[in-house]
C-alpha cells in the first residue's frame, strides 16, 4: 500500500428514510421514523436527521422513539426500494473506478488511485452523480486509506465531503475510531483516554492489556495506520456475521416460549449462509432484558458450518445455560467464515446437508415458511 493512495468513503445520508421520502414533498423537514408497528415492540430502522435532533437512532424501540417524538412520521420500510436504488448507486460508482467495494447496502469504498485532480473536488463529482441519478444525498469521505476515508465520511454528514490525513484525528474523540465503539470508549474513558491523541501515547502492550487482541488493531488505527485494499467490484469479502433476530409481543422467560422463534432465525441464518456461500465458525447467541441491556454469548464450533441445526444446537445450549430473566428479544448470528467452496472437505460431514438443500428448494419457490422445523412451528402458528 503506497504513500499516495488515494480512498474514498461513500455513505449515503439516511438511507431508508431517504428512500422513502422520494415523492413525498409534504414530508420533506419533519421527523420521519423508518420501523415496524410501536403495538408489536418493533424497532428504528431508519429515521431522518430532524428525529436525530430529539435523540432517535436506529435500533432504539419503537416506542421510545415516539416518546422522545410524538409527532413523528411513521413510514413501513420496502427492501425491495431499497435494493434498486442500492444497485443504481454502485453502477454511478463504477463509472469512476472499477475498485468500488460494497460494505453494506448504503456504503461502499473507491481507489481512485492515480486519477488526476484534488480527492475532494473528485469526491464531489461523486456526491453530485449519485445525487444526479437518484435524488438521494450522501456523503464522501477520503483519506490515504479506508480507516481515515470512513472517520472522513463520519466527520462531514450529512451532505458533506472532506479529508483526514493521519495528523489530523489527534484531537478527535476516541470513539471516532473505526472499530471502537461504545463499549470499548466507556473503557478506555476509566483510564482517562478520551481523545486519539492520548491513545498514542500509549504504547502496545498497554494497549493490548486494557484491549485485550484487539489492542494491536487500536495501537495502528489511532496512527492512522490502515493497509486494507479496496478491492476490484465483484470479489467476494466475507461479511463480519450473518443473522437474524425476533422480538416477542410480550416478555418471555420459559424456553418452550422462546425456542420456536429461536429455531426460527436459526433457519433463517442458515438459508443466508447456504445462499452466500460461506460456512461459519462462531455462534452468537443475543438477547434483550426488559430494561433493555443486550446480553451476547458466543460458542466456537469444532469446524466450520452452514446447517440450521448445527447453529441451533449451540444457541439452544448457550440459551439454556444463561437466559434466567425474562428476555424482550433473541437473536443468532454466525462469523468467521470461509467459502463452503474451498472449506476442508471433513471424514464425518453433518447429516443434514441434503435435508436442508431440498428445503432451501421448497423455500425458494413458496417462502421460507414453508417447509420448517418442528421446532419451530409454533412460530410459524403465529403464537409468539
Amino acid at each position: 500500500m503506497g504513500p499516495d493512495r488515494r480512498i474514498l468513503h461513500m455513505d449515503m445520508d439516511a438511507y431508508f428514510a431517504s428512500v422513502e421520502l422520494l415523492g413525498r414533498e409534504e414530508l420533506l423537514g419533519r421527523p420521519v421514523i423508518v420501523g415496524g408497528d410501536p403495538g408489536f415492540r418493533s424497532v428504528v430502522t431508519s429515521c431522518t436527521y430532524e428525529a436525530r435532533k430529539y435523540g432517535v437512532h436506529a435500533g432504539m424501540s419503537m416506542t421510545r422513539a415516539l416518546n422522545l417524538v410524538p409527532h413523528a412520521v411513521i413510514l413501513s420500510g420496502s427492501f425491495a426500494r431499497y435494493k434498486t436504488y442500492s444497485n443504481r448507486i454502485i453502477e454511478v460508482l463504477l463509472s469512476f473506478t472499477p475498485r468500488v467495494q460494497a460494505t453494506s447496502i448504503d456504503e461502499a469504498f473507491m481507489d481512485i488511485t492515480g486519477t488526476s485532480g484534488g480527492i475532494v473536488d473528485r469526491a464531489r463529482e461523486v456526491q453530485e452523480a449519485v445525487y444526479d441519478a437518484t435524488s438521494l444525498w450522501c456523503t464522501v469521505g477520503c483519506g490515504p486509506n479506508r480507516l481515515l476515508a470512513k472517520m472522513a465520511s463520519n466527520l462531514y454528514k450529512p451532505r458533506g465531503t472532506g479529508l483526514l490525513m493521519p495528523d489530523d484525528i489527534v484531537d478527535l474523540p476516541a470513539g471516532a475510531i473505526w472499530g471502537i465503539g461504545s463499549g470499548t470508549a466507556d473503557k478506555l474513558g476509566m483510564f482517562g483516554i478520551d481523545t486519539i491523541g492520548k491513545l498514542r501515547d500509549l504504547t502496545r502492550g498497554t494497549l493490548k492489556s486494557i484491549l485485550g487482541c484487539s489492542g494491536e488493531e487500536i495501537y495502528r488505527y489511532a496512527r492512522g495506520i490502515d493497509d486494507q485494499p479496496v478491492r476490484y467490484f465483484g470479489h467476494k469479502t466475507a461479511p463480519k456475521s450473518m443473522g437474524h433476530e425476533h422480538t416477542f409481543s410480550s416478555d418471555v422467560s420459559a424456553p418452550e416460549e422462546y425456542m420456536p422463534a429461536l429455531a426460527m432465525v436459526c433457519q433463517k441464518t442458515g438459508c443466508r449462509l447456504r445462499e452466500g456461500g460461506w460456512l461459519g465458525s462462531v455462534v452468537m447467541l443475543k438477547y434483550r432484558l426488559r430494561n433493555m441491556k443486550r446480553v451476547t454469548r458466543r460458542r466456537i464450533l469444532s469446524s466450520p458450518t452452514d446447517q440450521d441445526q448445527t447453529i441451533l444446537a449451540a444457541a439452544e445450549g448457550m440459551a439454556e445455560q444463561h437466559i434466567d430473566e425474562p428476555i424482550r428479544l433473541i437473536g443468532v448470528s454466525v462469523s468467521h467464515f470461509v467459502l463452503s467452496e474451498t472449506a476442508q472437505l471433513s471424514f464425518f460431514p453433518e447429516k443434514t446437508v441434503e435435508l436442508n438443500k431440498a428445503a432451501d428448494k421448497v423455500r425458494n419457490r413458496y417462502g421460507d415458511r414453508a417447509i420448517v422445523s418442528a421446532r419451530s412451528l409454533e412460530y410459524v402458528q403465529g403464537k409468539r
